[in-house]
């Protein structure tokens, strides 16, 4: 036999231990707000959206009693990592001979926050490849909420330049290329379309 008591609504939400992640890059991915019902379900729907981010090392949520009756705080406490990334290598083949490369990336990444350029929850990509036989530089970016919604705008930017020889003769290629795109979810974080346009 179960008596329901009265429901409660959520006061505000305070958010801990980001140091580097700007509040609102949390806060925008949270599925419950001040004033709504304290719904537990939407709570570990919100956890779980943090946690897929992969900013965070750990990731907690706390109700906290209010003075006012029916009323509660939630606090969402984070512990951040570190999520940038430097990759180098080197390599032969038949065909491109020696190659070495180099790619930085930064998954929090923060486009207006010089110079550490962290915290914005944007995504940023650098890769040089460079070899006796080819030339590969390719930058791209991600703005995961654009105009403060849920719209991701990518940009790639590529210039590649690669020389073979040919049945008769050496073949130089050189190519340079831009991509737009962007995507969004369709009524749920399960089902995502976009459009893009390259040049």
């Amino acid at each position: 036999q179960i008596e329901e008591g009265q429901k409660s609504y959520i006061e505000k939400i305070e958010i801990k231990g980001n140091n580097k992640t700007k509040d609102k890059v949390i806060r925008r991915e949270l599925a419950v707000s001040p004033g709504e019902v304290f719904n537990s379900v939407r709570i570990k729907l919100s956890k779980q959206r943090l946690e897929n981010l992969q900013y965070f090392e750990k990731v907690d949520t706390r109700e906290d009693p209010t003075d006012v009756p029916n009323r509660k705080n939630l606090t969402v406490g984070v512990q951040e990592k570190s999520t940038g990334n430097v990759t180098f290598g080197a390599g032969f083949s038949s065909v491109d001979s020696i190659v070495g490369f180099v790619e930085v990336s930064q998954g929090n990444f923060d486009l207006f926050k010089p110079p550490t350029f962290t915290g914005g929850g944007q995504k940023f990509r650098l890769r040089v490849q460079y070899g006796a036989q080819r030339q590969d530089f390719l930058v791209s970016f991600v703005e995961p909420w654009f105009l403060n919604r849920k719209l991701a705008l990518s940009v790639d930017l590529y210039h590649r330049e690669l020389s073979f020889q040919g049945r008769d003769n050496r073949v130089d290629e050189t190519r340079t290329g831009m991509r737009l795109g962007v995507t969004r979810a369709l009524g749920s974080d399960f089902l995502i379309g976009g459009i893009s346009y390259t040049i």
